[in-house]
């Protein structure tokens, strides 16, 4: 027997990698869950190996899954491509990507680059994702995504990592309205704790500031501390990524605190990764001139 034989299969075995589970594959693809099984024992007796390790709560893929689930997101991602140029036959950028990215990168970078990448590639579909940096490697990692422009983007066997340009945190006022308070060394801070590293607690890593001596507005995303920030309730502490714009904009300045806060503290890159299964695709090649371009 063949694999070719068995196409069918491939897209059941696909859905259960990417679900982890037989019971709600087999609602996913419209089949019984003893059919789905049969189906799976027989691709296993094709390729010669056992795809999944069985678990109390689901499944996960052995070495051999990895290998075929790689392959299936490549099948599967140019199909998608397949079905797009039928669309448009005479435009060699006319296919779709799946592109995931790191939220404040989506706010401040992604709609302007956006207007200008679409209207040069109408007929190119984007599918994108926000969240926090580590969700959206892993769904790269599953094959879920075809590209992402994250913080600190880590290379794993199916990625590869391009670094664009570096980034830190500093310490923000608003120049545009009234504060409330008159002393930047007893002021607020606004910060965003996840953006720190988890093994470090918020007061070991900020206890140069006189994090004791001071209220701390603890905010879940960087917007909020911006917005916190602009309307004059604290000091925010963002990286400059996000407060270039303000800062160019006289909304925002720069404050010194002393302890290399002027320097910027906490460096990070910004970075890109994509899966192996795009190298040297087309449209993920001319994505990523775009975005080095305009960063």
């Amino acid at each position: 027997m063949y694999l070719r034989e068995h196409l069918e299969k491939l897209h059941y075995f696909y859905e259960i990698a990417h679900l982890g589970s037989m019971k709600r594959a087999a609602e996913a693809v419209f089949v019984t869950q003893p059919s789905l099984s049969k189906s799976m024992k027989i691709l296993e007796e094709v390729v010669g190996h056992e795809l999944f390790i069985r678990l109390p709560r689901g499944v996960k893929l052995t070495q051999a899954g990895e290998v075929l689930f790689n392959y299936c997101h490549e099948l599967f991602s140019s199909l998608k491509d397949v079905e797009q140029k039928f669309k448009s036959l005479d435009d060699p950028m006319a296919g779709s990507l799946r592109v995931g990215t790191y939220d404040s990168i989506g706010i401040y970078f992604w709609p302007g680059f956006l207007k200008k990448f679409l209207s040069k590639y109408p007929n190119l579909s984007l599918e994108m994702s926000t969240g926090r940096s580590r969700e959206m490697q892993s769904l790269l990692e599953n094959g879920e995504l075809d590209l992402i422009v994250v913080i600190n983007p880590q290379k794993g066997p199916q990625t590869i990592v391009e670094k664009l340009n570096d980034d830190s945190f500093k310490f923000y006022q608003t120049t545009k309205k009234k504060t409330l308070f008159s002393d930047t060394k007893t002021a607020p801070l606004v910060l965003m704790p996840d953006s720190f590293a988890p093994a470090q607690s918020l007061k070991e890593k900020m206890a140069a500031f006189k994090v004791d001596e001071r209220k701390i507005y603890s905010m879940s995303s960087l917007e909020s501390v911006k917005e916190l920030t602009l309307n004059g309730l604290g000091l925010g502490f963002l990286p400059e990524f996000v407060a270039h714009s303000f800062v160019e904009k006289n909304l925002l300045e720069e404050v010194d605190l002393g302890h290399g806060s002027k320097k910027g503290l906490f460096p990070h890159s910004l970075g890109l990764a994509y899966h192996k299964s795009r190298q040297g695709h087309p449209l993920v090649e001319t994505l990523i001139t775009e975005i080095k371009e305009s960063l």
